[in-house]
C-alpha cells in the first residue's frame, strides 16, 4: 500500500513537472510561491484575502498541501490557475496557509529562489483565546487551555528554527497580526515593496468561494474589511502555561526581527 502511494505521488510530480515545462515553452512562466507561514489565528486567512485585492497575486484558500520539492510549488501554480479555470493566466505570485507542523516546508525548500516567506505571529493572549473558540465553536472535541499552550509553543518553535535558519532577510517577511490590524496602510504599503509589486493592496476584499471554508470558519472573515478582534472566550491559564506561552513569543519574535518590515 505504501509503495502504491509512493508511485502515485511519483507519477503526479512528474505530471505536474512536464506541464509546467510545457507552459513555460508556450510563454507562461512559473510564478513565485509566496507561503503564508504561521500558527493558528495569527492572521494568515484575512492577509491572503488583503494580497488577492492586488492581481498580480492569486490563491485558492488554505490547501492543506504538504510542500516538499519544486513539484509541489509548481503543484500549487497548476492547482490555482484550475481553481480560477483559466489554465494559461500568468501570475506574479500564487500563494497558500502553512499553520501546521505537519505541512510546514522543509528548510532547503524554502531557501529555493521561487520561494518568499511571510512570517505570521500573534501575542499569546488573544492568539491562545481565538483557538480555544475556534475549537468550541466549530469541532466536536474543545481544546484545554494547556493544549493549546502546547500548540502554540511548538509551533513557535518551529517557526524560529525556520526563520534562523534562512540565509537572507530579503527571502522573508514579519507580519505580526497587531500591526496588520492596527496599522493595516503603513503594513500593506511595506509588503508590496517588499514583494515588488507596483499596484498596493486595498484594506477592503471581495470574498471568495473558499471564504469561510478554507482557512478562518469564523463570521469576521466574511465581512470583507480588518477587524481588531477582542477576545469572547475567557481562559484561565497557569501561572507555568502563561510563562511558558510569553516566552515562546518573546523568542520567536526576537529570531524572526531580522525580517520586520516596519520599526517601532
Amino acid at each position: 500500500m505504501i509503495e502504491m502511494r509512493n508511485v502515485r505521488r511519483r507519477a503526479i510530480e512528474r505530471a505536474v513537472m512536464v506541464t509546467e515545462a510545457c507552459l513555460e515553452a508556450i510563454g507562461v512562466s512559473s510564478p513565485s510561491a509566496l507561503l503564508l507561514i504561521g500558527h493558528m489565528r495569527s492572521g494568515s486567512t484575512l492577509l491572503l484575502h488583503l494580497l488577492l485585492t492586488n492581481p498580480e497575486v492569486s490563491a485558492s484558500g488554505e490547501r492543506g498541501a504538504v510542500y516538499a520539492s519544486r513539484a509541489d510549488l509548481a503543484r500549487l501554480a497548476l492547482s490555482t490557475r484550475l481553481a480560477r479555470r483559466s489554465p494559461f493566466l500568468r501570475l506574479r505570485y500564487v500563494a497558500d496557509q502553512v499553520n501546521h507542523n505537519h505541512l510546514t516546508p522543509n528548510r532547503s525548500l524554502l531557501q529555493d529562489p521561487r520561494v518568499r516567506v511571510l512570517f505570521l505571529l500573534r501575542r499569546p493572549e488573544l492568539s491562545l483565546a481565538s483557538i480555544l473558540e475556534l475549537y468550541r465553536a466549530h469541532y466536536e472535541q474543545p481544546w484545554s487551555a494547556a493544549r493549546a499552550v502546547d500548540y502554540y509553543v511548538e509551533r513557535l518553535r518551529v517557526l524560529m528554527d525556520l526563520g534562523e535558519s534562512l540565509p537572507s532577510p530579503t527571502c522573508a517577511a514579519l507580519i505580526p497580526y497587531e500591526t496588520l490590524t492596527e496599522s493595516p496602510a503603513e503594513m500593506l504599503e511595506a509588503l508590496r515593496l517588499f514583494l515588488g509589486l507596483r499596484q498596493g493592496f486595498s484594506q477592503t476584499y471581495r470574498t471568495h468561494s473558499f471564504t469561510g471554508k478554507h482557512g478562518d470558519p469564523g463570521p469576521n472573515i466574511t465581512v470583507g474589511r480588518i477587524i481588531r478582534e477582542q477576545a469572547t472566550t475567557h481562559i484561565e491559564l497557569s501561572v507555568s502555561d502563561l510563562e511558558r506561552a510569553t516566552k515562546a513569543y518573546a523568542q520567536c519574535s526576537s529570531a524572526l526581527a531580522r525580517f520586520a518590515l516596519l520599526s517601532h
